[in-house]
């Protein structure tokens, strides 16, 4: 009879032991799916385990990766994956088009900087050229005028200009301001 009794004792506790056995096994079944890692390896072959795959395995083969407190992370369907990469695509593109905006201004933007320069170097050439044009009226008045002229030579002396080198002077001061008053 002993047998009998052991076996309605073990049934009661069965009974009574299973919903905790059942709570448990609920409770560390997340725990242990969620540090799974799954992935396709180089043969086509689905490869489960709680260590990371090897280095050599794509990112894409990777279907799913163990998560530290949340759900199981399944890979996307093969059209959804379709579809991200067309998602990262576009988004390349539009990143790719956006830095040849970028490029482009900073190119119109050097070329606007360079103009901006070669025109502030025309206009104080254009000022220096003016100047030069003024003193050049100014001395071709002081040779017309008639008054008498002193040119200093390499000795430091004096020497009172003839008619000749006056009118040397004058084709001087002419070229000067032919180059100059345009």
């Amino acid at each position: 009879m002993r047998p009998i009794a052991h076996r309605r004792y073990f049934r009661a506790l069965g009974r009574a032991m299973l919903p905790l056995s059942i709570m448990t096994a609920l409770a560390f079944a997340p725990a242990a799916q969620a540090a799974q890692w799954k992935w396709r390896d180089a043969s086509g072959v689905i490869q489960y385990s709680d260590q990371p795959p090897p280095a050599t395995i794509p990112a894409r083969d990777i279907l799913q990766r163990p998560l530290a407190n949340g759900p199981v992370v399944q890979a996307p369907s093969p059209q959804s994956a379709s579809q991200a990469r067309a998602a990262g695509d576009a988004a390349q593109q539009q990143a790719a088009s956006e830095l040849d905006k970028k490029i482009a201004e900073k190119k119109k933007a050097d070329q606007a900087a360079q103009e901006q320069a070669r025109l502030q170097q025309q206009q104080a050439q254009t000022l220096q050229n003016q100047q030069n044009c003024l003193q050049a009226q100014k001395q071709l008045l002081v040779v017309d005028s008639g008054q008498r002229m002193v040119q200093i030579d390499a000795q430091g002396q004096r020497a009172i200009m003839d008619d000749a080198q006056r009118a040397a002077e004058r084709a001087r001061i002419a070229g000067l301001m032919s180059q100059y008053c345009r």
